[in-house]
């Protein structure tokens, strides 16, 4: 028996495929979007799934393109994750629960799980997402920033003498200084100590309001760049929005089965 979770994300899709939805040790693949139907297609042909649960925060064509693709392979229709109050023993302070990613939402899961602390819970993608939630899981609220590929992408596509730097270009200095001697390095050095700089700043009203019997965690596809500047203590988590799937999954499909 087998379970197949897909998280799509902003920028990419990351698929992973469990036999065991109590084991925590988690693999996974990335698609891209550019050809993204064939991709899925050609990628879970083999699989004979028992069932497929998705976290979409993208927009609804990319939906629809994953539910096609599982139900032309296996005539089911894959679950579809929603934040609702109080399930999966949280709550949240959101006037609304629905316009609360569910992204987010799977990686507080996946943190309440790991530790009853008061938690931060930072998401460095796309979009730096930064959430609290109290010892009694409670979700006390969060903030959102553009992320470190969306601002060197945003400043070359505004300023009118700036290059558009992408995540993948390399610094090219000699790496004595932190201060860069050319354009794009002065890019890729500056957005990279902005969003440090505000992730450190955050991470200190944190534990100022809530104490230093708090943890916080860190996860998505800069968090290792941002470690590697902090001077905070954060828990590296790779696949935490996929493990809060893993859960949501195995709190849904062991109702379905009572």
């Amino acid at each position: 028996m087998s379970y197949i979770l897909i998280d799509a994300g902003n920028s990419c899709l990351k698929i992973s495929i469990v036999n065991d939805l109590d084991d925590p040790e988690l693999s996974y693949y990335v698609l891209n979007y550019a050809n993204l139907y064939d991709e899925l297609y050609d990628f879970l042909q083999d699989c004979i799934p028992s069932d497929v649960i998705v976290s979409n925060v993208n927009n609804i064509t990319i939906y629809n393109i994953i539910s096609d693709s599982i139900f032309k392979l296996w005539r089911i229709q894959p679950h579809l994750v929603t934040v609702e109050q109080d399930k999966y023993g949280m709550s949240t302070r959101y006037t609304n629960p629905r316009t609360l990613g569910c992204d987010r939402w799977l990686a507080l899961i996946a943190a309440r799980n790991e530790s009853k602390k008061t938690l931060c819970v930072i998401d460095c993608g796309t979009a730096v997402t930064i959430d609290v939630l109290s010892n009694k899981g409670m979700h006390l609220g969060g903030l959102i920033s553009p992320g470190i590929s969306t601002s060197r992408r945003v400043l070359g596509l505004t300023a009118n003498n700036l290059p558009i730097v992408e995540n993948r270009d390399e610094n090219i200095n000699n790496k004595s200084s932190f201060l860069a001697i050319n354009t794009q390095d002065a890019i890729l050095g500056g957005t990279l100590y902005q969003i440090s700089a505000y992730i450190e700043r955050i991470i200190t009203e944190f534990k100022q309001e809530f104490g230093n019997n708090t943890d916080c965690i860190i996860t998505g596809g800069d968090a290792e760049l941002i470690l590697s500047l902090t001077g905070h203590h954060l828990q590296y988590r790779e696949t935490l929005v996929l493990d809060g799937l893993r859960l949501a999954a195995k709190e849904i499909f062991d109702r379905e089965s009572t």
